[in-house]
């Protein structure tokens, strides 16, 4: 099975940045059993989002097919269509915020090495010299394999601000820097991630390892702490020794996880 994140540092979240409505717009219209490519060849046809360039046409629908369509995301996609339609636009922020981290490796580093040390330590702003070390950082461990401009440094760095602000964890620009602005997981997305993780064929410890907890804020005992919360709601049941975690889950299909939700 194919990573169900990528790892390395690339600029193309200058294509889309965050793009939540056309995600919903795109899900409305994408017909379960349809490839990526098959998408984008539609897309492209119909002029679909009606959008005056057919460059930006190409580069929203392939980040939304990179997000969703890819293995293993993929498996979720005919259950994520009509849980959008109907769910809550907290949950559809949410659910789309981790499809995006997923995705992006640079935006997934930017939340666990700067944005949640930002939050612990009660600062009240992002700086952008933050992300620029951040690529450095890349740089050095591998994740950027070439050099970046500085024009391309300070792109990327404006569209990780961007999406960020897409996604309502920092406010407007201020003097280059962007205020931070309270957020938490719902229980909602706990939920979900619990479940997709399961249905992704995780075994219960690795579940509960999972880096994507890491990057929505929450440390393992923070995470077992919601899975308890799960539990006393009748979602799960969980038994944690300290070193082995064993979870009897209630529901056997993504259809079944759709009905919780909503």
């Amino acid at each position: 099975m194919a990573g169900r994140r990528n790892t390395h540092y690339s600029s193309s979240l200058s294509h889309a940045q965050g793009m939540v409505d056309q995600c919903l717009a795109l899900f409305d219209l994408w017909e379960d059993g349809q490839s990526a490519s098959e998408f984008l060849t539609e897309a492209r046809s119909r002029n679909l989002l009606n959008l005056d360039s057919s460059f930006r046409l190409r580069n929203v629908v392939q980040s939304f097919g990179l997000r969703f369509l890819r293995e293993p995301n993929i498996a979720a996609a005919p259950f994520l269509k009509p849980l959008f339609a109907s769910a809550p636009p907290r949950l559809t922020l949410e659910i789309i915020l981790l499809y995006t981290l997923r995705q992006h490796g640079i935006f997934f580093d930017f939340m666990v090495e700067v944005y949640w040390p930002a939050v612990r330590a009660s600062r009240t702003k992002i700086e952008r010299s933050e992300i620029i070390s951040l690529i450095d950082r890349g740089r050095i461990n591998g994740k950027l394999t070439t050099d970046w401009s500085a024009y391309t440094r300070d792109r990327v760095c404006g569209n990780v601000l961007g999406v960020a602000h897409d996604f309502e964890l920092v406010g407007k620009t201020s003097r280059g820097n962007r205020p931070l602005l309270p957020w938490a997981p719902t229980e909602s997305l706990i939920l979900y991630l619990v479940y997709d993780l399961h249905f992704l064929e995780l075994s219960d410890n690795q579940v509960i390892d999972a880096e994507e907890w890491s990057a929505i804020g929450l440390e393992r005992s923070d995470t077992m702490a919601h899975l308890h919360k799960l539990d006393q709601r009748g979602h799960l049941t969980i038994q944690d020794s300290g070193v082995v975690c064993r979870v009897d889950w209630k529901y056997s299909d993504r259809s079944q996880l759709n009905d919780a939700l909503l």
